[in-house]
Formats: C-alpha cells, structure tokens, sequence
C-alpha cells in the first residue's frame, strides 16, 4: 500500500472532513483545511481546527495554497465537475475521499461495505445487528452517519467494520480493499455529479477493484446483465435477485452466514427483532386510524418503489418531491397506479414529477411539505398510510433528509393534538 505524503489539504468543513483534519493533525500531518462557505456553521468550526493548530481557510478554494500538499482529501459534496475539482486534475495532485483515507490506516481486514441505489443505510443497519447476535465485535460507519476515519481509534483487528458507502467517496478510492463488497442494487441516481450513469456505474464498481480470491463480491443478477456485464471479478461471486422468495436483505444475510461460516438461525432472529430505522420508513403515529410513515430517507425514485412495494393496493397518499437526483420517475407510473389513492407533488420538482406521474393516480401539485401535508391530512381515512417518500433529495428546501423528516413528524404530532383538541372542544 503506497504511503501518504505527510502534508495534506484538506477541502470541504463537513463532519467527515473535520474529523479527518483532527485524525491526520493527532498523526503528525500538517493539514490546511479549505471551505467554500462561510457562515456561522463554518465560523465555529474553523475556531475547533485552529485550536488544534490547523491552519484553514473560509470563503475560497485558494489553488496555489492547496497545491503545495502532497494529496488532497475532497468532500463528496464536491463534483468532478467543479473548477477546483479539474485544476487539481490538471495538476495532477492525487484526491481521496475519507473512505480512501481512512482504509489506509485501519487495523481490521474485516471489511464489509455496502453501495447500492437505494437501501444502504437499512442494510448497514440489519448487517450490523446480525453480527452482533452473532457475538461478533463491529462497528458501523460510513455514509450512515459516523465517519469512518473518526471511529479508527476504537477499532481493533477483531472488529467487523461495517461501511456503508457512496458513489462520490467510491469515486476517489483506489486502495479501499472490503473483504465482503455488496452492491443492493443499481438504477439513475446522482446524474448531475457523475455526468452519465456509465461513470456512476464505473464509481460503484470501485468496490469490487481491489478484492483478491478470498474475498466475496455481492450483486444482483439482473444488475449485472444491464449494467457491467463484461466486468470481471477476483472475487469469489455471489448473485442475488429481489424477485425470489426471500427479501433481498434476508436473501443477503444468508449469503453472508454462509461465507462466515456463521449459523442461519440467526438471520431468522435478526430479521425477526429489526424496528426499522429513523426516517426510513418509519411508522411515526396512528392517528384515528390513519397511519403516518416517515420515509424522509428516500431520495431516489428506486428508494419511493422499495417502499410502495409494501402497502396494499389503494391505501398510500404520498408526499414526494424535492430537488431531483435523477430523471427517471415514469418508471413509477405501474407501482402509482396500484398504491396510491392521492399524491401531493412539492418544491423544486414538483412540475417535472406531475408531468412524469400524469395519468398514473389521482395528483396535486403544492409548494412545500407543509402545505403537501395539510392537504394530505385533510383526504386521509381510517386505513389510509400518509407516506413522506419524497423521491428526491432535500436541498431546495431542508438542510438534509433527516431536517425534513423531523419537520414531517412536527407536523403529525401538531395535527394529532389539534385534531384532538377540536374533539374535546366540541
């Protein structure tokens, strides 16, 4: 594995690159950390690192300064597309992402990381929990939430790493060897940081480039038809499809008992005892017999079909939009004409959705979540599922997914307590 060069820069202030500047600074890096931003956020973050003795700067991306560092670890919410992105190209000055980073320094070879479209989090989630009924050490990181690099320091070669992991930090790998690489599953996503879905496929992949014959590839079948076919793998290979019996976790975790040698029956207690995750699809009240779900996790129009996939014909009013990812929503058209009693379409993709879902269901197109759930709110009966899946990311109008799904489940509990102070009332 090649070595880093010890003077590193260091761009974008999120979580992950603050806790890399402070990993590499404890190490003996001379860091510069570089931010586009700056606002209170990014103020306060920048005092944190110059406490530690890192040197920073906010409101630019200062080319010469960064050029002076051997290697450049870049924030996923930076395109190749960008100028500083293709400067650095052209300089040639090595870019990793955090997962490439922090691959190199850790201790444990029991890497499981997981990519996919849609259902990374909640298979992270479920993989985690099965190695911890299997008596097993792990911990979970990643694109989930924690930061591989900052969780380095309680990890130890018997530890299980479960990652979850990104198109845009797959990008920037080159070294990151899992020894168990599983991709769920394939569909447009991120159109406008990759360009093409040939390079987001390509990202994707990255996962599998540095396996050896000992390791394990997972994929489904039908991805592997439509999207890299001619692809070649070290790795021993294991196929899966979401149309067997089993569900495509459950069908995963058997995969993965088997090749761990560890026992079956405690896929079957896993799956059993999983309550499901924050915001995706989360079951958030049950208010006079309507069913309020929380699905805030779900920005691709793959991710809004896992989860309409699961409730009975005619029973969803949907809330979807946002700022879309991809382009692909008229694949929605069959699951919307069975699921969906009414859908609510907001913000900044609201007209390109209505255009997409026109014929499919009953629709209405409002400015926001706010107003999406009133109307919502207001049709519901006994039976009915109000179902947040926006199929697109938050940007336009929330922070992040989990701003707007703390923002829906406001909102349930405020009509749930108007609704039965009307009742007393009366």
């Amino acid at each position: 594995m090649i070595a880093l060069g010890k003077k590193a820069a260091i761009l974008g202030m999120g979580i992950s690159g603050v806790q890399t500047a402070l990993f590499l600074k404890q190490h003996g890096f001379e860091v510069f950390v570089s931010e586009m931003r700056s606002n209170a956020e990014t103020q306060e973050l920048n005092q944190q690192l110059h406490s530690q003795g890192i040197e920073t700067e906010l409101g630019r991306h200062s080319l010469e300064k960064i050029l002076l560092s051997d290697w450049v670890m870049i924030s996923p919410g930076i395109s190749p597309f960008t100028d500083i992105y293709r400067d650095l190209g052209r300089y040639q000055k090595p870019i990793l992402s955090e997962i490439e980073v922090a691959s190199r320094f850790c201790v444990s070879r029991k890497i499981i990381a997981i990519t996919g479209t849609a259902g990374k989090t909640t298979a992270a989630t479920i993989i985690t929990e099965w190695l911890q009924n299997n008596n097993q050490p792990v911990i979970s990181c990643g694109n989930i939430g924690n930061p591989w690099i900052g969780e380095l320091a309680r990890i130890t070669p018997q530890h299980f790493v479960v990652i979850e992991v990104s198109s845009f930090q797959l990008f920037s790998c080159s070294q990151f060897h899992p020894q168990i690489g599983i991709l769920l599953n394939i569909s447009p996503n991120h159109l406008d940081w990759h360009g093409t879905q040939e390079e987001y496929v390509l990202s994707k992949l990255k996962l599998f480039h540095n396996q050896d014959v000992e390791d394990l590839a997972v994929f489904q079948s039908r991805d592997r038809k439509g999207y890299f076919p001619q692809q070649y793998f070290q790795a021993q290979t294991v196929e899966f499809d979401r149309e067997e019996n089993l569900p495509g976790i459950e069908r995963v975790l058997r995969i993965l008992a088997r090749f761990l040698k560890f026992p079956e029956n405690t896929v079957d207690k896993t799956i059993a005892e999983f309550k499901g995750i924050e915001h995706r699809l989360e079951q958030v009240a049950v208010h006079r017999g309507v069913t309020f779900v929380n699905d805030s996790k779900c920005t691709t129009p793959l991710s809004l079909a896992y989860a309409l996939e699961r409730y009975a014909d005619q029973q969803v009013i949907l809330l979807a939009g946002g700022r879309a990812k991809s382009s692909d929503f008229d694949i929605l058209k069959p699951l919307l004409q069975k699921k969906v009693k009414q859908a609510f379409v907001f913000g900044e993709s609201a007209e390109r959705i209505y255009e997409a879902w026109k014929g499919a269901c009953p629709m209405m197109a409002v400015n926001d979540l706010s107003e999406a759930f009133h109307q919502a709110a207001g049709l519901a009966a006994a039976g009915d599922q109000i179902l947040l899946s926006p199929a697109c990311a938050s940007f336009d109008q929330f922070k992040n997914y989990q701003a707007r799904g703390i923002f829906f489940k406001e909102k349930v509990f405020e009509w749930a307590d108007k609704s039965l102070r009307s009742i007393h009332a009366s």
